[in-house]
């Protein structure tokens, strides 16, 4: 297995890959292939050094698309989306993916995950809490 930078040529792949994962409980979600690579490009496009794969072979096995800006103390990472084929979890490789964008440093890192999910099981093996001063809110704008 080898993780590298998203190249725009990988954007598809990585997106049928999603539509796999998402498909699946607790999310349930079914994204048209055209949808799910406009949503994967827009993140490349914000930050590319903070989107990677892994891959086996010339498969896609796990994605991140995530963005980073400053902060104060250092750097604020906002992960969009880490996925990983669901054959192929528990095998290192998200966390792996995560360990690229740090890069051996100490980064705060932002980022939403449906609490039924392994993922965020995951996130707080890796010591991300739920708890905090900012809460996620979701809904529609009344204007």
């Amino acid at each position: 297995m080898i993780i590298q930078s998203c190249k725009p040529k990988d954007i598809e792949a990585c997106a049928k890959l999603l539509a796999v994962v998402y498909s699946k409980a607790p999310y349930q979600e079914i994204w048209e292939l055209k949808d799910a690579i406009a949503y994967l490009e827009r993140f490349r496009k914000i930050d590319p050094e903070g989107c990677f794969i892994a891959k086996v072979n010339d498969d896609v096995i796990g994605a991140i698309f995530s963005f980073s800006y400053p902060w104060h103390g250092g750097k604020l990472v906002c992960i969009q989306e880490l996925f990983v084929s669901p054959s192929q979890r528990r095998k290192g490789i998200a966390r792996q993916l995560l360990s690229r964008l740090n890069q051996g440093k100490k980064v705060s890192v932002w980022l939403v995950a449906h609490e039924r999910s392994e993922a965020s099981i995951f996130y707080q093996s890796m010591g991300l809490s739920q708890a905090g001063p900012y809460k996620f809110r979701h809904g529609s704008i009344n204007t």
